[in-house]
């Protein structure tokens, strides 16, 4: 950063101002202090502000050491505030760079991360950049943010939200034009309402993903300034704090109901733990209250959706002023009890002790999200057919389904056929993915060769009564069964598509005829399979590149690994002789043909005798006519090159 400070010569306002609220931070405070030299900024381009809110563990003696050590750094004394929004708030009016980062006393900046973050901002023209984070000693650090660096990042849709610490460079003219500051009267998240302003205000946003930037750290005894035990008070105090920030700087809609997500899916939902029971009943009642004044009117459809269903059920209990419900519910939970659904009358409902049942009523306990889970088990594509053995289940549910089916949908339209499961049986508990509920396990064989030109999809369809609860199969899936794509072949051999999965979700479909997917693996034609000699078989193929390839047995029945080399010899035109051993004899007469691209498995047809025929036995394909013709020419060449006897007349 040393071209920047030319730029400011003769102004005694530095680019940034590092603040650091202090508060018996020792022994972590030294790494802390002794990571700032490392940020590769001059003195003129950065001030330290430490604030040291009345600390008595030496924390007070290093920090006025560095202040005497370094004529940039100045320390703001103050007796013990209670909570980290004072010191922060004090620290920031404090500040007379043009950006301000607040860090933890605690926490350590990485090598240039803050000159890196400032260049940054100056180049792109960001009012705030958030930098990533790792945590230290078990610390929790956002990451849903940070999948990726972004010059201009949304308040939603890129889930900034999730990170309202004030561990970022802010703009400092975002405090001066907003008034942002960390309410003093709460105990948990005074930062959240300040980022909440601070992110409203903002012409741009940007994110730093491509290194970590800030160390954050859990002490060792657990005694971070925020570490204190919270009580459902706290909570409805933060959720009133930040709902009041969104609300001020939004309109009704899309932007406010997605910034509310993290209030009501944060504050909200810790409000009614099984903290709410230390609370005497006056301060139950008022947490209830709070609830309904702070969130109550705000809680569209969407925000809605934010919360799971137990957690709706209480804040519905809450906003009905049902407090003798709302604890006992809670009291139920802290006691055991698990979130789980039964079937009754058609229709899911939370599966509680009858008396709550009773006092709760019905229609409450059916506002529940229903999501059907299922996991793709066995795998096998061969004669034009899916066969197919999976689990599925309703999460939490203790009801299995009256019935399963496979839907088949050509895609793009509404067109689709159903073929029904067989083998149904319970699985037990810990179906796809180990979720809770119980599980059914059940096969189906799927006739595809036959589909018309399209790509067709693959559900599963579980039916409880009337309803209907639809999954695509393949996005969970057994670890053996790989990516690979299969060939699809009809029953005499001849290919007619794919069945892959698909890129984003891993979901399975077949593509008959390639309408989406390029072809992968070699093109291979099954011509015949000749008998040269009693237990001597050779397979010829019509196929291109044959000096690319790679042919092979299959081990078992995993058709994605190649078994036993077949040795081959190319002809001419195309045709490619293999000869057999004889572990592709009998029941499972299939082979694997190989190139760089991929794999297809092409299924041998009965043996010929070579070189004449048996007119009782089975007959040559009319397109292996010639090719039996050109074998018979190079039979020679072909039995010195693989070791195969001369071909004899076999007597009648």
């Amino acid at each position: 950063m040393s071209q920047g400070s030319s730029s400011r010569r003769g102004s005694d306002r530095p680019l940034v101002s590092l603040v650091i609220p202090v508060y018996n931070s020792m022994p972590y405070l030294l790494e802390t202090l002794d990571a700032i030299p490392e940020q590769r900024l001059g003195p003129a381009e950065l001030e330290v502000i430490l604030v040291n809110d009345g600390s008595d563990d030496g924390s007070e003696k290093v920090l006025a050491e560095y202040a005497e050590r370094y004529p940039n750094y100045r320390v703001l004394d103050q007796p013990n505030s209670g909570g980290p929004a004072d010191p922060c708030n004090k620290g920031i009016a404090a500040a007379r760079g043009k950006y301000f980062f607040v860090l933890g006393s605690d926490d350590v900046l990485t090598e240039g991360a803050l000159g890196e973050l400032v260049a940054y901002a100056e180049e792109e023209g960001s009012d705030i950049v958030l930098a990533r984070m790792v945590g230290l000693n078990g610390r929790h650090a956002p990451g849903s943010m940070f999948t990726h660096s972004k010059a201009e990042a949304d308040l939603v849709q890129d889930s900034l939200f999730n990170s309202l610490t004030a561990i970022k460079l802010f703009r400092t003219d975002l405090v001066r034009r907003t008034g942002a500051h960390n309410p003093t009267h709460l105990r948990v998240g005074s930062d959240q309402p300040f980022t909440l302003t601070c992110y409203l205000a903002a012409r741009k946003i940007s994110i730093r993903a491509d290194r970590a930037y800030v160390l954050i750290r859990t002490r060792e005894g657990g005694d971070n300034v925020t570490s204190d035990s919270r009580t459902s008070l706290d909570y409805t105090a933060l959720l009133a704090a930040t709902v009041d920030v969104i609300i001020d700087g939004t309109e009704p809609g899309e932007l406010r109901d997605g910034l509310l997500r993290r209030p009501v899916r944060g504050a909200l939902r810790k409000s009614v733990r099984s903290r709410f029971l230390s609370l005497s009943e006056a301060e139950q009642e008022s947490v209830v209250t709070d609830i309904q004044e702070a969130i109550g009117p705000y809680l569209t459809e969407r925000v809605w959706g934010h919360l799971e269903p137990l957690y709706r059920l209480k804040v519905r209990l809450a906003l009905a002023g049902l407090t003798d419900l709302l604890r006992e519910l809670i009291r139920w939970e802290k006691d055991g009890g698990e979130e789980s659904l039964v079937v009754e009358d058609g229709a899911f409902r939370f599966d509680l002790p009858a008396d709550l049942v009773e006092s709760i009523g019905q229609e409450e306990l059916r506002d529940v999200k229903v999501v059907g889970m299922v996991a793709l088990e066995e795998l096998v594509v061969e004669d034009g057919r899916l066969r197919i053995g999976a689990r599925a289940q309703v999460r939490r549910s203790t009801t299995p389904p009256d019935g399963v089916v496979l839907r088949v949908r050509r895609r793009g339209t509404e067109e689709s056929f159903e073929v029904p499961a067989h083998d149904v049986e319970l699985a037990g508990e810990g179906g796809p993915s180990g979720s809770s509920g119980d599980a059914v396990r059940f096969r189906a064989e799927v006739e595809v060769s036959g589909l018309e030109r399209a790509v067709w999809d693959v559900h599963v369809v579980q039916r409880y009564g009337d309803q209907e609860i639809q999954n695509r199969l393949g996005g969970r899936r057994s670890p053996h069964i790989t990516s690979e794509r299969r060939l699809v072949t009809d029953a005499d051999g001849r290919e007619v598509g794919t069945a892959y999965f698909t890129r984003d979700f891993g979901n399975l479909s077949v593509d008959i005829g390639y309408v989406r997917i390029t072809r992968a693996g070699p093109l291979a034609e099954m011509l015949s399979v000749l008998e040269t000699a009693p237990g001597r078989h050779v397979a010829l193929l019509r196929v291109q590149r044959p000096a690319s390839l790679r042919i092979s047995t299959l081990r078992g029945i995993d058709q994605d690994r190649p078994g036993e080399e077949i040795p081959t010899v190319s002809l001419r035109d195309g045709l490619l002789a293999a000869a057999l051993p004889s572990t592709v004899r009998g029941s499972d007469r299939r082979i694997r043909v190989a190139d760089a691209d991929g794999a297809v498995i092409v299924r041998l047809p009965d043996p010929v005798v070579f070189p004449t025929v048996d007119p009782s036995g089975p007959s040559i394909p009319d397109g292996a006519v010639a090719a039996v013709e050109d074998v018979a020419r190079t039979a020679r060449d072909l039995a010195r090159r693989v070791g195969l006897r001369r071909p004899r007349r076999r007597a009648r």
